[in-house]
């Protein structure tokens, strides 16, 4: 019976159909059982679909393809070939070889780094959700409550070894709640709750190291993952890397930013989970 680590090393041949039946038909077994590498691939299929014809270099154009096949079927021909002909069918072989490496190394780094990419931020978006909901439901119980954002600031920088940095707006839309020394994906993180107009929502400050490991590209500055109904909006600021969840989308901006401030706003879901 296949287990979650295996599963993950043939993901990605299995959605490039590279598995033999056998394993293809136990990598299915295991999916139709675990939800988390279901999601797994799903997300992996979404994004494919989304941003790998982008790494496909466009074809050369016709007149350019037509010269090199003629040349070539020339060149193949059984006629005398000169020493400057056989210079030449070499330089169009190597160079052909040479330019087919060049993209097939360019666009598997690529693939390689967005598809990798897209899976970390998956399980980051999984975890945090899962966090949102234990903190919601008092599973898991603040490490400070009953102080003002500058006070839990400090509280977290003398027993977190990285900047973090609270939104203390004064608004009668925004209450801070309280937070805790959490951890996601075995990383130690400020794990904060809001309330926003009434709803719940969780930031969560993870170490900038943490952060670049995912990888990812400055523009869109905000990544928006959704998971379970939650959008899950990521983001670098100050030296630290910032998870948001909620169910309110645009409103949980809130706690950021004051009400009357003209946001920019967020993209849309690049994956749902």
């Amino acid at each position: 019976m296949m287990d979650c680590s295996t599963a993950k090393s043939k993901l990605f041949p299995y959605v490039d159909g590279e598995l033999t039946p056998e394993l293809r038909d136990q990598l299915e077994a295991h999916l139709a059982r675990c939800g988390t590498c279901r999601r797994l691939v799903d997300l992996e299929v979404a994004f494919r679909e989304t941003y790998v014809d982008r790494l496909r270099p466009d074809p050369a154009p016709e007149p350019v393809r037509e010269q090199v096949v003629t040349l070539l079927r020339e060149l193949g021909q059984g006629r005398r070939a000169s020493r400057r002909q056989r210079q030449l069918k070499r330089l169009v072989v190597c160079v052909g070889a040479a330019f087919l490496v060049a993209v097939g190394l360019s666009a598997g780094i690529a693939l390689q780094s967005y598809v990798g990419t897209r899976t970390t931020l998956a399980e980051l978006a999984i975890a945090a959700v899962e966090q949102h909901q234990k903190l919601v439901r008092d599973l898991l119980p603040p490490d400070i409550k009953n102080v003002s954002p500058k006070v839990a600031e400090e509280w977290f920088k003398k027993r977190l070894a990285f900047n973090v940095s609270l939104p203390d707006l004064r608004t009668e839309r925004l209450h801070f709640l309280g937070g805790r020394i959490s951890h996601l994906r075995e990383v130690e993180v400020a794990a904060l709750e809001y309330q926003v107009d009434g709803n719940n929502v969780s930031l969560f400050i993870i170490p900038e190291d943490a952060y670049r490991q995912l990888r990812l590209k400055d523009k869109p500055r905000f990544k928006v993952v959704s998971h379970r109904g939650y959008d899950v909006v990521i983001w670098r600021s100050q030296g630290a890397g910032y998870t948001l969840v909620s169910e309110i989308g645009d409103r949980a901006c809130l706690m950021c930013h004051a009400p009357e401030e003209k946001l920019e706003p967020l993209p849309r879901p690049s994956a749902h989970l």
